[in-house]
């Protein structure tokens, strides 16, 4: 339980580096969301692998097994997250029944960074899992 209180302040840390860095490149300077969302990641990414590492599972694990392992998380959940990204802007963008939240969520956000919001939340639960069952497990 201890990892999953420490994983999520960690989480909430990375969170926060991830959609600010959204923030800047998509609201800010109009870079492509699916571009500020990838770059958002690697910039969270590299913090989370630092701090999990020496923080929360006090990995002494070799570290270019550790790495190799957290890439291919990190792309797997990344992935997953690319995907829940996509679904979620098309149906706030597209779909009819979705339009009044869309425009409600507009007055705040592009419903891109909404959709942003959403992927985020899978990609903490889908990489938490595998960061803990594979990646610094001893």
């Amino acid at each position: 339980m201890k990892h999953f209180i420490k994983y999520n302040a960690i989480g909430v840390m990375n969170t926060l580096i991830t959609l600010a860095t959204f923030w800047i490149l998509h609201e800010n300077l109009n870079w492509d969301y699916r571009l500020a969302n990838f770059l958002g990641f690697v910039v969270g990414g590299l913090n989370s692998y630092i701090c999990n590492r020496i923080w929360n599972f006090k990995s002494t694990n070799k570290k270019r097994t550790e790495v190799v392992r957290f890439i291919i998380v990190f792309l797997c959940s990344y992935g997953i997250n690319y995907l829940v990204l996509k679904g979620a802007t098309h149906v706030l963008t597209t779909a009819s029944w979705c339009a009044g939240f869309t425009e409600f969520v507009s007055q705040f956000m592009k419903p891109t960074t909404f959709a942003n919001l959403i992927a985020n939340v899978v990609y903490v639960l889908v990489s938490f899992t595998l960061y803990k069952k594979w990646v610094f497990r001893k």
